[in-house]
């Protein structure tokens, strides 16, 4: 795809500089696309209850555990692979508590149960979805609830429209059509999958419009390689979203086995 390559790290937008260019863009400490419309949308429904149990799995600079805490939807702990990352939501939403931590390890470094988890575009990032998904069941109270807003591959043509990238090759955006199996297998039910490609064509194309206005302020504080990085990044994704080769998905499930 001829995108430049970033200056410190091959998978830049997640490591904790990158994630500082996006919070600089997006305004506050989110990693994902649509920001506070994207928690809206994701925790739909949900009243405030301050004794609710909830993990964030994969929660970068805690910004939407923070979001979540402070509307009263429960106490939020967060688990973020990335040591400097949890170290910087450590730092600046002190209220949420951060483990550093791989989520396919997840049972085995938090302590739950826990009534609500979920994950904003995290669970792309992993190797083993299935392990996550697993290790997220383990920890789950009886009846508790998943929700995922994460990257899709709903036709499966990510891989061959990625293979030359850097930076997107390792990427593996859930498959709608497989989701209800896959987390049958893990322990969930009563699968429900939204597609989000409209959403998602829209959260980018502003994106890409907030990466150009902000360009000089990027530039002055990150550099100008990090600029043109981040610009040709998101400008790629956008495309990828359009062809329909990259999309989103809004996923809910419950603890449990369907009947039958």
């Amino acid at each position: 795809m001829g995108r430049p390559q970033p200056p410190d790290a091959p998978t830049a937008m997640n490591n904790a500089t990158g994630k500082r260019v996006l919070a600089l863009v997006r305004g506050d400490d989110y990693a994902h696309p649509g920001e506070e419309e994207a928690n809206g949308l994701l925790f739909a429904g949900l009243v405030p209850d301050r004794r609710r149990r909830v993990l964030d799995a994969g929660c970068g600079g805690a910004g939407t555990a923070a979001w979540a805490r402070q509307r009263g939807l429960g106490a939020v702990t967060g688990i973020e692979i990335d040591p400097a990352t949890a170290e910087l939501g450590r730092r600046r939403h002190p209220d949420v508590t951060i483990v550093q931590g791989d989520l396919q390890r997840a049972s085995r470094i938090v302590d739950g149960p826990f009534d609500l988890m979920y994950a904003m575009t995290a669970v792309y990032a992993v190797p083993d979805q299935d392990a996550v998904f697993r290790e997220l069941a383990l920890l789950a109270a009886a009846g508790a609830e998943l929700r995922l807003l994460e990257y899709a591959d709903p036709h499966g043509h990510f891989a061959a429209a990625t293979g030359d990238s850097a930076t997107l090759a390792w990427w593996r955006p859930l498959v709608p059509l497989r989701l209800p199996e896959t987390l049958a297998a893990a322990g969930w039910s009563s699968v429900c999958v939204r597609d989000l490609h409209p959403e998602f064509i829209a959260w980018y194309t502003q994106l890409c419009a907030r990466i150009h206005d902000k360009r000089d302020r990027i530039r002055r504080e990150f550099g100008d390689d990090w600029y043109a990085f981040v610009a040709a990044e998101y400008a790629g994704i956008l495309e990828l979203v359009r062809e329909r080769a990259l999309g989103g998905v809004l996923v809910r499930a419950k603890r449990g086995r369907d009947s039958g």
